[in-house]
């Protein structure tokens, strides 16, 4: 697994723009509806001063005030509108742009070396790491163009009006983006280290989840309390100190708007009590003034606020970005694809390219030349030459650990030897397209994933689109496997291990059916299951084997007994 140390990000990060999809358009409409927000409030804001002063100095009557108080309940309602509808806008293309991010780090985690990144943290960053972007797109982003927006349309009314006040508020109001991003600087650190306490911390909950049964066997489990509430303790300090940070921010940047609005009133106050403004108009344009104030710092205010709700989630979208910008480490040639480690399912990506042509339209002979696989943390395995002759069955009967899953995964592209080639009739893995390599193999893995669901849907995970009911009913015959309207849970829950066996069994064979892959490979099809229905399943093999290559990982008499070549290492 490696560790990631993603590029910091400014306050507006454009890679979400050329990355994400819909977020430039949900820049423009944030563009309109805040243009529309700032005429609201400067109407408003001229609605409120005339009232008043018509009200005391002018002496108008409430029939005189009548129509101005309609004209700014309306404006008051328009406002709150275009807030709500910003607002389920933000939403809706916030839920656009996660799905599209996590549909992109997926394909690149599938063109990645498995185990390169660990399954805790990249579900976690894939659910709730980018799950924190809704604060940007539903806050922070706003409010960003509000800032630009509304101190501008804000000034231009107060030039017009009083320059003193224009004057003021010009030089005051640098004085908050520059506290923000002081304070954002160091908030975005802080963020940093919380992100990388939560990628910790689901590291350290998948391990354990994972290894609990064998610590439970041994009498360890308890002990893993200590380790949890040490963990969980620092992540919730953590927490509580960035919370600190975002109340004091918020703090220093009402502390520097109050004081600027203060010097605003005091100099249209002296300017009303010594004469400079006088009459109904001089009011109002006093009122104007100290009513627009606090509207051209609000803005600015509520960034610094939002940009702390927002750290988090643009944390994680960085980890994203580095995900997706991360390049097979291959000297020669382009890494075939990997899959992502617990996000996507093993028949889930054998289906997921779209049809091609094939140009594995036969049964090949697939040849291992000198290959040699490594795992992160262990010794590489020996290297291997094998050769799977063309429409015949080949079985491995090596022991366990020795390699014959890993070569399986290489067949498919889960796997890349460090040295050596693997090659189809010649023609070296490298050199076809994936997608084709795919889309001519059948293959059933050791453990085979299966989703919340029923028996059928997970059996139709095997081919892309929709399987038909009787297709599916064949298979499960074939099989024997377990009724089709019968629920699974998510790992298999509900199924013995013979009978997830034969779920993924029926998988492979509704592929065969359906695409007529001319590969077959079979790790450990039969290794849960007893002897009268191993010999059964057997059977209704044969007729898939003829005429394809077949290749089968087992130590079971059985299974060696169907063999036209057996392989021992």
């Amino acid at each position: 697994m490696t560790t990631l140390a993603p590029k910091p990000a400014g306050a507006f990060d454009r890679r979400l723009l050329h990355r994400a999809r819909g977020s430039a358009a949900y820049i423009g409409v944030c563009a309109a509806l805040g243009l529309a927000q700032t005429a609201c409030v400067v109407v408003g804001a001229w609605l409120i001063a005339g009232l008043i002063a018509g009200a005391f100095a002018g002496g108008e009557d409430l029939a005189a005030l009548a129509p101005r108080l309609l004209w700014l309940g309306a404006v008051l309602a328009a406002r709150a509108l275009l807030a709500s509808v910003q607002e389920a806008a933000a939403h809706r293309a916030a839920a656009g742009i996660k799905s599209g991010l996590r549909r992109q780090a997926l394909e690149r985690l599938m063109r990645l070396p498995s185990g390169r990144h660990h399954s805790g943290e990249t579900a976690a960053l894939l659910v709730r790491g980018l799950d924190a972007l809704d604060a940007y797109f539903a806050r922070y982003l706003p409010q960003l163009v509000l800032a630009v927006l509304v101190p501008v349309a804000v000034l231009a009314v107060m030039l017009a009006a009083y320059p003193p006040a224009a004057l003021i508020v010009l030089v005051t109001l640098p004085l908050i983006p520059m506290f923000g991003i002081l304070i954002g600087l160091y908030t975005r650190r802080r963020a940093e280290r919380q992100w990388a306490s939560t990628a910790h911390l689901a590291h350290h909950f998948a391990d354990l989840v994972a290894g609990l049964p064998t610590l439970k066997a041994f009498g360890r489990a308890a002990k893993q309390t200590g380790a949890i509430a040490a963990t969980t303790g620092a992540y919730r300090r953590r927490s509580m100190a960035l919370l600190r940070i975002a109340f004091c921010s918020a703090l220093v940047l009402e502390l520097a708007a109050s004081l600027s609005v203060a010097v605003v009133a005091v100099t249209v106050g002296v300017q009303l009590v010594g004469g400079g403004l006088t009459g109904v108009i001089g009011l109002q344009t006093a009122l104007l003034v100290l009513i627009l104030a606090p509207e051209a710092y609000l803005p600015l205010r509520n960034v610094g606020a939002h940009y702390h709700a927002s750290a988090e989630g643009l944390a994680a979208a960085e980890q994203v970005f580095a995900i997706i910008a991360e390049e097979p480490e291959r000297e020669d040639r382009p890494e075939p694809p990997a899959p992502a480690t617990g996000a996507v399912t093993a028949a889930t990506a054998l289906t997921s390219a779209p049809a091609m042509r094939t140009t594995l339209d036969r049964a090949p002979t697939i040849m291992f030349r000198r290959t040699v696989f490594a795992y992160p943390g262990r010794d590489a395995l020996p290297e291997r030459s094998l050769t799977v002759p063309a429409g015949r069955t080949t079985v491995l009967t090596s022991r366990s650990g020795a390699g014959k899953s890993t070569l399986m995964a290489a067949l498919v592209g889960f796997r890349t030897p460090v040295s050596g080639s693997i090659a189809f009739d010649d023609t070296d893995l490298a050199d076809l397209d994936l997608a084709t390599v795919r889309r001519s193999i059948a293959w059933l893995p050791q453990r085979p994933v299966l989703i919340d669901g029923t028996v059928a849907d997970n059996v139709r995970l095997a081919v892309p689109g929709s399987a038909s009911d009787p297709a599916v009913a064949r298979a499960l015959a074939a099989a024997h496997a377990p009724a089709a309207t019968r629920r699974v849970a998510a790992g298999g829950a509900g199924l013995s291990a013979g009978e997830a066996a034969r779920v993924g069994l029926a998988r492979l064979l509704l592929r065969a059916d359906l695409l007529d892959p001319p590969v077959l490979l079979l790790d450990e099809p039969t290794a849960h299951l007893d002897a009268d229905t191993e010999h059964a399943v057997l059977a209704s093999l044969a007729p898939y084997r003829e005429d394809r290559t077949v290749l089968i990982a087992s130590h079971r008499p059985a299974v060696r007994a169907i063999a036209d070549r057996e392989v021992d290492w």
